[in-house]
């Protein structure tokens, strides 16, 4: 796949950027009900962590796919929540401070989550295991690198919107707006750069491999969804958890590929394109709910 440094550094601080604007309306109270009510996120972090992983497994024992294509799924359900979900959240009208707390706990578990329930899943598909054995060294994960990213792609931000928009509200109800308008803009306009880069790949592949990650995303929003439907959650929560489960660090995914599993092609299709389409996705149940604000409790402040 065609994704080189500059283009992941230019994400990067576009995703930095947009996790400013976010925090503008973000305020303490907000992380306080979280920890008041902690049901949510316990949720949210068992279908990313537990959930997700090994029903792909079960999935991946159903299909009768190539096998670089189901280890592909299996990492990708084993990574943590990506940033660009806390965007969507916001953007979505959901739990965005619910969102924030669940990405920034299921990274920091990924340092030990991620390889356990890659190793365990791939181990028990004989197809996988087979494809694994011999040929690949073991997945390590670099945890300075994971909490690096979690710091500088959302925690700073964070904090530097949150104290902007205590301390100075005035301005921030000024430029908030702007950063509105940009989040969409920056998304749509990424989009279609990254296909740009890649469409000769992608229209080679367009068939299958599109076809598994669609159906892989479905499973993923309708799993938030449900979980969270179950546990009678708040509107806005089931927003949040539904997009947070949905939208996995295929970036991180990619990056284990290209380092561990000598970008191995089929691996890198499935997290390649999991990196477009879960923006497509995201970006539809946005259309879907940005104009109804969430039932069943009060509108919260930071959904505008």
């Amino acid at each position: 796949m065609n994704y080189d440094s500059s283009q992941q550094l230019i994400l990067g601080l576009v995703l930095a950027a947009l996790m400013f604007g976010v925090a503008l309306e973000l305020r303490l109270s907000h992380f306080l009900l979280v920890a008041r009510r902690p049901l949510p996120a316990l949720v949210g972090l068992l279908c990313q962590c537990l959930l997700l992983p090994w029903l792909t497994l079960v999935a991946t024992l159903f299909l009768d796919l190539r096998p670089g294509l189901e280890l592909g799924m299996l990492l990708v359900a084993a990574c943590p929540g990506g940033n660009l979900s806390n965007v969507i959240t916001h953007l979505a009208r959901g739990n965005t401070a619910l969102s924030v707390s669940v990405t920034s706990l299921s990274s920091l578990l990924a340092i030990l989550s991620l390889p356990l329930n890659f190793a365990l899943t791939s181990s028990l598909n004989p197809e996988t295991a087979a494809f694994l054995h011999g040929q690949m060294s073991s997945l390590d994960v670099d945890a300075s690198g994971i909490i690096g990213g979690l710091v500088v792609l959302l925690v700073l931000p964070l904090l530097a919107g949150m104290a902007v928009g205590n301390l100075a509200p005035a301005f921030s109800a000024r430029v908030l707006p702007w950063f509105k308008r940009f989040s969409l803009l920056a998304f749509g306009l990424f989009l279609v750069v990254a296909a740009a880069g890649n469409w000769q790949l992608l229209v080679a592949n367009a068939g299958l491999v599109l076809l598994v990650v669609v159906g892989h995303n479905a499973s993923a929003l309708l799993l938030g969804w449900s979980a969270s439907r179950l546990t009678r959650l708040p509107e806005a929560d089931r927003r949040a958890l539904t997009i947070e489960v949905g939208m996995q660090n295929s970036g991180l995914a990619l990056g284990l590929i290209l380092t561990q599993f000598g970008g191995q092609l089929d691996m890198a299709l499935v997290a390649g394109f999991w990196g477009l389409w879960h923006i497509v996705s995201g970006l539809a149940l946005v259309a879907l709910w940005r104009r109804n604000p969430p039932r069943g409790q009060e509108e919260l402040s930071c959904a505008s």
